[in-house]
Formats: C-alpha cells, structure tokens, sequence
C-alpha cells in the first residue's frame, strides 16, 4: 500500500459487552447436536467480549466513523432487535452511554457525520446507524444483499436500522479492489493511504476489515468480526457459526499471513476481550 501515508488519530468506543460461550467463538470437533449445545451453553469458560465502535480522524476529510453503537432505545429493551435477535443477544450489556451522546463526548456531533464504514450490517453493529441523519454508509454491494434479502432477520440482520439505499455506497472489492501481500482485494478508500479497506468475507458475505494509518503509532487492524479473537487469527480456529466456512477459512489464513508478516501492527477484532485495549494506546502517540 502507498507509502508516506497520511496518518488519522484513532478513538475506540466500547459501547457493550456480550458474555459469549468459549464453544461459540472457538468452534468444538465433532458434529451433531452436541456442538450445537456446547456452543451455546453459557459457562464459566464464557468470553467476556467487548462491542466496539470507531471514529478515525483524518486531518482534511474529517470525522470517519467505523461501525456504530448503540441506539438510546437498546439502553433499555432489546426489542430494537427484533423477535429473534433479541433472544440471540440477550446477554447484551450496555456499557457506557448510548452512541450519540459517547459521540457528543468525544467532540463529534451525530448530525455531522457524514462517513461511515460499516465492517457488516449484523444488528451489534448497526442499532445506532440512525442517529447518524446526514451519513453516507460505506458498505460492500453483497453485505447490503445479504441485509436486505428475504430471510435476512434469520442470519442477524435487522432492516429497521438501516437507511435507505440512496444512503449508501456500496463496493465491489472483487471487482474493483487491488492485492495486497496475502489479501487479494483491497481498496484506498480516501486515496492517500490514511485508510484501506480489505475484503474479508466469511462472517458474512460482504464482511470488510479496515487498515488505518495511526499518526505516531503506525497501522491498526480493525477486523471487524472476520475473526472474533486474536487467537482465532493465529489458530485460525472458526467459530462455530460462519456464512461460509471455507471463505472465512480463507480470510483467517490471510489475516495469520499478514500479521506475522506485519508483527508491529495493532490488530483489534470486534469482540475480543484485551486486544481492544491497544486501541486506547494507539490514541496517544508515542512520544
């Protein structure tokens, strides 16, 4: 990727927290129902995952967000979910105040958003796309089919929250996107090297992952949830439930490859329990 990057600074906000069986994000051997109740009994062994939202400041294109947190609603029902992914996530805990007052906190006033990367459109990652009126949502063309198709309300998608299409500009890395190192098809979103963003299906079929130049710290890898954990990297180890087993199979040996390639790199998945924490570093540049 482009060398003498622009830097952006980079802000993490961990607006939930989601106890989730080890046996869901590290799938067990075997098949059959046994799996299935291993992976969604909650035991001692639960990972005590982080929901995470980003804002990247880029010192010409302004205020870049990276997902969204939660809508003042989810603060006190999870009914905002829907019927089926309010059973699905209700050992959700907010952390923190609703999105946009955590915004308001940082500097950043919702209303004036007007970019958005959004890694997938499962419901942890979109309740507070609302709060965000004059938002362009940047999204790959199969994540916005896979929302918005019938049946959608089965795979974690619910269509209340979330705009309208003309709001949305929808990619196509396979087409469009560049190689490189083990990822075949990435994309300069901003076209000084500040951000890119890499195909990463699996999780889901438009899943992307965002590389940000960090000023003073260097690059950080937000992986979204094409991995839930470091570890799922460097075992590349599949969770128990996956859109397809063999893409996310591939992504996870690209993720492995590149960060053993890159050991200076920050990596922060969505869900991981510490690894979060190194963004709160990257926020202070080294000195």
């Amino acid at each position: 990727m482009t060398t003498g990057r622009v830097g952006v600074e980079l802000e993490v906000i961990r607006f939930a927290r989601i106890p989730t069986p080890h046996d869901y994000v590290f799938r067990p051997p075997g098949r059959g129902p046994w799996r299935w109740w291993s992976g969604f009994r909650a035991g001692d062994d639960a990972i005590d995952g982080p929901c995470l939202a980003f804002v990247l400041r880029h010192p010409t294109a302004g205020v870049l967000l990276v997902d969204s947190g939660l809508h003042p609603k989810s603060h006190h029902s999870l009914e905002d979910f829907g019927p089926i992914m309010r059973i699905v996530f209700r050992h959700l805990e907010p952390v923190g105040p609703p999105f946009d007052q955590a915004l308001r906190e940082r500097g950043v006033e919702p209303s004036d958003v007007e970019h958005v990367v959004m890694t997938h459109l499962h419901v942890d990652h979109t309740s507070g796309m609302r709060l965000l009126p004059n938002a362009r949502f940047t999204c790959a063309a199969a994540e916005w089919h896979a929302a918005t198709a019938r049946g959608a309300a089965l795979k974690g998608y619910v269509r209340a929250h979330l705009p309208d299409d003309s709001r949305m500009k929808m990619l196509d890395l396979e087409r469009d996107g560049v190689p490189h190192g083990p990822f075949p098809h990435t994309l300069d979103l901003l076209g000084d090297g500040a951000v890119h963003l890499i195909a990463t299906p699996g999780h889901t079929p438009g899943h992307l992952s965002v590389l940000a130049h960090v000023s003073g710290r260097g690059d950080v890898l937000l992986v979204g949830d094409a991995a839930y954990t470091t570890q799922s990297i460097d075992k590349q180890q599949l969770p128990l439930i996956t859109d397809d087993d063999n893409a996310s199979r591939r992504t996870l040996s690209q993720l492995h490859d590149f960060t053993r390639a890159r050991p200076d790199i920050v990596v922060i998945p969505t869900h991981d329990p510490v690894a979060w924490q190194h963004g709160h570093e990257a926020h202070h540049p080294r000195s």
